[in-house]
């Protein structure tokens, strides 16, 4: 023992043990604190960079940016003549993350090019291999009514093939719930045809809550696999109790989300390969890729540019989802220019920062003028068909659902 220090040095067997027990006390507790914070600093990284987003948050899924892809070299055409074009059409897309961390959300969180949504939302009450399907069938839709709609403009006159509601969603706990399924066809109403949605809507809505309803359907044995009017399909009647409408007192309510099939029989045969890219929004950038692929001259002007909106029979382009992510997409892909629908223009815009140009276009034909002033020549294609007088649109699509009008959406923005 070091003995420099007399005051220090023990008397007795006691006092020589004392310090030292003490000692060996402190130093256990000094070592034990800083390893249980280390320990518990590990477990909460470990923890943050592993553990489920859903731990944390309902919003679980996240949006980022996906790719803008050039929809001409998608396009095969068989049967008549193909101009392949210098300038470019490029369709946009969303990734859509599903299996998150609490790290990945905190980061999505803070990033305005991503957008953090709930399962529910994408998926409803449907399994992912169900909203799978669906979206492959609105995919599916989009390139049959593309066709029709460009081919319409060079002066065919081309009608769907096939009629109906077709079912792409099933609300929880409806009445339709507990009798149809996702991909059947409803085509009859208590004797009444069915043509389209909305000839389903108002044939519903005509009713009471309590009214027995005889719903006539085609179900396809592969469910969603067409449009329900392949020849194994089966024909099925329901009588279904409707309930009341949780929007509208005293209205009926069957409880499905449906849209109107279109299957057009085009003159030649026109084939879109896309690969494992689902949905709708491509709509508009499908129907101007097979105008500007088989007529001669350069829609676009030589431009590269960039869509999204659905677009139906009648050349009504449609809001869609994940414009932001969409935007940043295209920004990054080098586009000059981005048509989206009005819904979608501000938040186009905020994106952009004017690092491109958005328009906005609410039909086929806005797109074409559109085109021509960035020097397209669409106009010219117009008039090859017999049309003069091509005007821009003005007209809400759907006042009911709040869709407003291109001009109505940039002034909104200049104000």
């Amino acid at each position: 023992m070091d003995t420099e220090d007399p005051i220090d040095e023990p008397n007795s067997d006691i006092d020589r043990e004392v310090p030292s027990i003490k000692v060996r006390k402190f130093k256990t507790s000094y070592s034990i604190i800083p390893l249980g914070i280390f320990l518990l600093v590990i477990a909460a990284v470990l923890v943050i960079r592993f553990a489920p987003a859903s731990w944390v948050s309902d919003d679980s899924y996240i949006l980022s940016p996906g790719s803008a892809n050039n929809t001409a070299q998608a396009i095969i055409v068989d049967g008549t003549d193909t101009y392949p074009p210098e300038g470019e059409i490029a369709y946009t897309t969303v990734s859509i993350k599903r299996e998150t961390t609490i790290w990945q959300w905190w980061k999505a969180k803070r990033d305005k090019t991503k957008k953090l949504i709930s399962p529910s939302v994408i998926d409803g009450n449907r399994t992912v291999s169900e909203t799978r399907k669906v979206t492959q069938f609105q995919m599916d839709q989009s390139q049959s009514t593309a066709a029709l709609v460009a081919l319409n403009f060079l002066g065919y006159e081309i009608v769907p093939e096939v009629d109906g509601a077709f079912v792409i969603r099933l609300v929880e706990g409806s009445p339709a719930e507990k009798a149809l399924q996702l991909g059947d066809l409803i085509v009859d109403v208590n004797g009444e045809k069915v043509q389209n949605s909305e000839d389903l809507g108002n044939l519903i809505q005509e009713k009471q809550p309590g009214d027995a309803v005889e719903i006539t359907y085609l179900r396809s044995p592969s469910a969603l696999g067409g449009s329900g009017a392949d020849e194994n399909a089966s024909s099925i009647t329901e009588t279904i109790t409707l309930a009341e409408h949780p929007e509208k007192q005293g209205v009926g309510f069957l409880g499905v989300v449906i849209e109107t099939p279109v299957r057009a029989d085009v003159p030649f045969e026109i084939t879109i390969d896309v690969g494992n890219v689902r949905g709708p929004s491509a709509g508009l950038a499908f129907s101007l890729s097979i105008l500007d692929v088989i007529t001669e001259g350069e829609l676009t002007g030589g431009l590269r540019i960039a869509t999204t909106g659905t677009i139906d029979r009648y050349g009504y382009v449609g809001p869609v989802g994940g414009v932001p992510q969409k935007t940043e997409a295209a920004i990054q892909s080098g586009i000059d220019l981005f048509l989206v629908p009005p819904a979608e223009y501000a938040a186009a815009l905020e994106i952009a920062n004017e690092r491109m140009d958005i328009r906005c276009v609410q039909t086929f034909t806005d797109a074409i003028l559109v085109l021509s002033e960035y020097g397209g020549n669409g106009i010219e294609i117009a008039e090859q068909a017999g049309e003069s007088n091509l005007e821009f649109s003005d007209s809400p699509i759907d006042e009911e659902d709040g869709i407003t009008t291109c001009s109505e959406a940039e002034s909104a923005n200049n104000s």
